[in-house]
């Protein structure tokens, strides 16, 4: 999890790749106006890059990255509002700075810092309601996330911890997003999401003040079992 900043190139690529994706498929799209709902009885495979900006006891946060990936299926619906639910998992980090520092960690290796790099590996399953029966299609997602593992460090890369890897937690979150049907086959998909941490242990500085973090994705997803999903105006 040290090696994670050396990433950031893999997802600008990957982010590029989404891009191109997209152009592509902008020359195959089919109009998407379904007789009941665009995301009835429907299963996709997401693929997601974006950026995290943390709210912690370091003045100046700054941007991190993070990848994810997930399954999510929605289930038959007539009315405008679909039901559905989602499992993702997301890599990334967290980088925050202080003018003055902070003293970080604990034992023999609590010191005063002026930067944290915090990596961390998020399970994140959730209840989602999106609306409309067209190409766009907004929602909103509510979690119970579980924060599997992270690892608080300076910089430089060093743990702020003696036991550099924390004890994982459960933790919300809540998100907005807007999915845009590009093809049958591939949805372009666009979220911000902010989770509320229940420890106060991410930037490796501890006070009364838990944690919190906000997610900007985007990404494609690709339509499952398509055949059985589609129901035209004309069915």
């Amino acid at each position: 999890m040290k090696n994670l900043p050396h990433k950031k190139y893999q997802l600008i690529i990957l982010l590029l790749l989404v891009s191109l994706s997209v152009s592509f498929a902008q020359s195959n799209i089919v109009e998407m106006r379904s007789k009941y709902n665009s995301l009835g009885k429907f299963w996709v495979a997401t693929f997601e890059g974006g950026v995290t900006l943390p709210f912690s006891d370091f003045q100046t946060p700054s941007i991190g990255y993070t990848g994810k990936a997930g399954i999510e299926y929605y289930f038959p619906s007539r009315i405008f509002l679909i039901p559905g639910l989602r499992l993702h998992a997301s890599y990334g980090e967290l980088n925050g700075e202080s003018n003055t520092g902070r003293l970080s960690g604990d034992g023999s290796l609590r010191r005063v810092i002026k930067n944290f790099n915090t990596p961390f590996v998020l399970l994140e399953p959730s209840i989602v309601a999106a609306f409309g029966k067209n190409k766009v299609i907004p929602y909103l997602a509510l979690g119970l996330d579980y924060l599997l593992a992270f690892i608080p460090l300076e910089k430089n890369g060093y743990s702020l911890y003696t036991n550099s890897k924390r004890s994982p937690f459960l933790t919300f979150s809540g998100e907005f997003g807007i999915r845009y049907f590009i093809h049958n086959d591939f949805s372009y998909n666009f979220s911000l999401k902010y989770i509320k941490g229940s420890v106060d242990e991410l930037d490796g500085f501890v006070s009364r003040k838990k944690d919190a973090f906000v997610m900007i994705t985007s990404g494609i997803s690709v339509h499952l079992f398509r055949k059985e999903r589609i129901r035209w105006k004309n069915d």
